[in-house]
């Protein structure tokens, strides 16, 4: 009787072990239920589906099984269960999740298929197949941001989206804002390439939760957060015209804090003059920029703080070989400090509140020739936002306030601009996802400005899937902004141009909608990506930039049409094993009223095509290959006494890169306009800056030639 008590003990020991039940809780990143997820056995039909309060139970036939958690807007997870009785398992909240990767083994650039917005992101790794110094060399492979030089003696660079200027592009860092203001002619060059994660790309109505001013998108910077990062990463570049950039970055804990700490240096003071004309083609530059961020995180709280300091020189201009030279001088000064933190709720789990804050100083004092300019930006911002779920985790609202305050002093020529912008705003998003994947996004926002009063910007944007391939975006919203005519437009003091500006001008206003499809496929048994959108945006009113009299720059409100239409079609393609396409095309339709004349908006390429080729010759990469060629249409040039044509020449560029990697360590080698393009005579009437024919800001292509660079990456993990 034992010995058949002992065999049945073994035996029930057996089936204990053979079978299995376990118990859990799905939550978020943020320790919150996530209600309904669905929990599978794989490669069986074995499942259930997370209670109201996050938890499941699960039986299956044996043990160890692998068991699959996915949620809509997740990130999928995999567990191994060999014998514990109880999991809990946390999903991360990601616009990857069943993203369609443009490059399937060497992924830099990705779409979503999940998101409600057009979300394109582009990873650090697809900025390293250019030299990407700093933001505005970040876009060298991607069609939908459009970079030129903004004149043709300071060095700065601009950004078009839709065919419109940068101004009306929401940019931010953690969705915080980042360039506005007196940083909108410069601020492109504050952040360095190696600082940033991953960048995305928005189109169309963004979120309200981010702002009022996204007229044609948002441009969204993530910097490497300290988990992520490497210890210790360096990067050291210089070029063929003996610019020299050094970046460095460390990452550390201590107890229970986690920091980074970046730090950039740029130096460039060769004399560079290719075309003859007695101007310096990039001026001399000494920059130093420094970001130190300190997160903590624990049960209820997450603390980010972040502290930034950048000072910046530029000298360029006339050569010291004629008499009275005519000098451009720059230097700008930044001091910003910003926090994120957010508040968890165990005892109301369903629940979250999050505070954004910044407060920033930016000094910027202008020479050119006898221009005048100083500047003077003092601006804090604050968002509250509290996010709830509305019976079940399929239904989200967030609702909140902040403001802006902005105080801007300014002295050009002999003239004072000083004013005060005071912003509070109320806004509230609901959005509802289906169990098949459908997403709406409703939101709303009034804010209220202490001079141009009360103004509301609603937004909509609705997903549907009409296939598991396939996805359709329809975008809806309206934006406001607040002009800054001096600080928004400094390019045009490379001319003899003088400003008028019309009194009370009013808020910029604008409509933007669009849709967006798509479609996912294979071509020989290879990924393929096919995106397609047309996006609109129309000015209820615009702060008009009239540059159509070459002696004059003029500002004032809209009195009629003013609208940008734009096409875009993507196709990516993995070729081969490790060899990637990207094909692209752009047609912009930009129109504007310049004192009762309806017009195309100058300098604004009519079609732009794209081709980027990426290589890895193993899965480690040890050998990478990427060529660019860049396409761009002509536009129309607007009226000058010393050009003889109405019209720019459509031209191309090439780009290429070649990058070794090493264990820790990576060497690349590149070249950027290797045709060496330039536009012909950017700077008019060279010979006398001082005269009324003198204007270097009429600037439609490149104007530096052929340019080779090389560098080094190290990392230590």
């Amino acid at each position: 009787m034992k010995y058949i008590f002992l065999m049945a003990f073994q035996l029930s020991a057996l089936f204990i072990y053979a079978q299995g039940q376990i118990k859990g809780k799905i939550n978020d990143q943020n320790g919150l239920p996530l209600i309904g997820a669905n929990i599978v056995v794989e490669n069986t039909t074995i499942g259930t589906t997370s209670d109201v309060n996050g938890k499941f139970k699960l039986e299956f036939d044996k043990l160890p099984v692998n068991i699959k958690v996915t949620y809509i807007g997740f990130q999928p997870k995999t567990i191994e269960v060999k014998n514990q009785s109880f999991l809990t398992v946390s999903l991360s909240e990601s616009v990857e999740i069943d993203e369609v990767k443009v490059e399937a083994t060497i992924s830099t650039t990705e779409l979503s298929m999940v998101n409600p917005l057009q979300v394109q992101k582009i990873s650090s790794k697809e900025l390293q197949k250019a030299a990407c110094c700093n933001l505005s060399e970040s876009f060298e492979t991607n069609a939908t941001v459009d970079v030129t030089f903004s004149d043709a003696v300071s060095g700065a660079k601009q950004i078009q989206m839709l065919g419109l200027d940068g101004v009306y592009t929401q940019i931010t860092q953690e969705n915080v804002p980042l360039i506005r203001g007196l940083s909108s002619s410069y601020g492109l060059s504050y952040v360095p390439g190696t600082w940033i994660e991953s960048i995305q790309v928005i189109k169309g109505a963004g979120s309200v939760i981010n702002g009022f001013e996204s007229f044609t998108g948002q441009i969204n910077l993530e910097y490497f957060k300290p988990e992520n990062a490497d210890k210790m990463y360096w990067n050291f570049y210089t070029n063929s015209e003996s610019k020299f950039e050094n970046n460095l970055q460390f990452a550390k804990k201590t107890g229970k804090w986690q920091s980074n700490l970046f730090t950039s240096i740029n130096y460039h003071d060769k004399e560079i003059d290719e075309d003859k004309n007695g101007f310096l083609d990039m001026p001399h530059m000494k920059s130093f920029n420094i970001l130190n961020r300190w997160v903590r995180e624990d049960e209820r709280h997450r603390f980010n703080f972040t502290g930034r300091f950048l000072t910046e020189n530029r000298e360029g201009g006339q050569l010291d070989n004629v008499i009275n030279p005519y000098k451009v001088v720059i230097d700008n000064t930044l001091m910003e400090f910003s926090s994120k933190t957010g508040f968890k709720m165990p005892d109301t789990p369903n629940k979250s509140f999050g505070v954004q804050t910044a407060f920033r100083r930016h000094q910027q004092d202008i020479q050119f020739g006898l221009t005048d300019y100083n500047g003077l930006q003092e601006s804090a911002y604050i968002n509250l936002i509290r996010q709830t779920y509305l019976k079940h985790n399929h239904h989200v609202l967030k609702y909140g306030m902040s403001y802006y305050a902005d105080r801007y002093q300014e002295s050009y020529l002999d003239k004072t601009f000083d004013r005060t912008d005071l912003t509070t705003g109320l806004f509230s998003e609901y959005s509802y996802t289906s169990p098949n994947q459908t997403v709406l996004v409703a939101g709303f926002r009034v804010d209220y400005h202490n001079e141009q009063g009360l103004n509301y910007t609603p937004r909509l944007n609705f997903k549907i899937n009409p296939t598991e391939q396939t996805v359709v975006r329809l975008s809806a919203g309206r934006a406001m902004r607040i002009a800054n005519p001096i600080a928004e437009n400094t390019n045009y003091f490379a001319s003899s141009r003088t400003f008028e500006i019309e009194d009370d001008l009013d808020v910029e206003l604008a409509l933007n909608y669009g849709v967006n499809v798509t479609h996912c496929f294979k071509l020989f048994d290879r990924e393929a990506t096919f995106n397609a959108d047309a996006y609109r945006a129309q000015f209820e009113n615009q702060v008009v930039v009239d540059v159509e009299d070459p002696s004059k720059l003029r500002f004032y409100n809209l009195d009629g049409e003013s609208y940008s239409n734009s096409f875009q079609f993507d196709l990516n393609y993995e070729l081969f094993e490790r060899f990637d396409i990207k094909l692209a095309y752009k047609i912009n339709e930009v129109y504007s009223t310049f004192d009762g004349m309806k017009k195309l908006s100058p300098l604004v390429p009519k079609e732009r095509a794209l081709v980027n080729l990426a290589y890895a010759t193993d899965h480690l990469n040890k050998w990478m290959f990427d060529l660019t060629w860049n396409y761009i249409g002509e536009s129309r040039i607007p009226q000058h006494q010393l050009i003889d044509k109405t019209t720019s020449d459509p031209f191309y560029v090439i780009n290429s890169q070649v990058t070794k990697k090493f264990k820790n360590f990576d060497v690349y080698l590149g070249g950027e306009n290797l045709l060496s393009y330039r536009q012909e005579n950017p700077i008019l009437g060279s010979n006398d800056p001082y005269g009324g024919d003198f204007d270097a800001s009429l600037i439609w292509a490149p104007v530096m030639g052929r340019l080779i660079y090389t560098g080094i990456r190290l990392k230590i993990n």
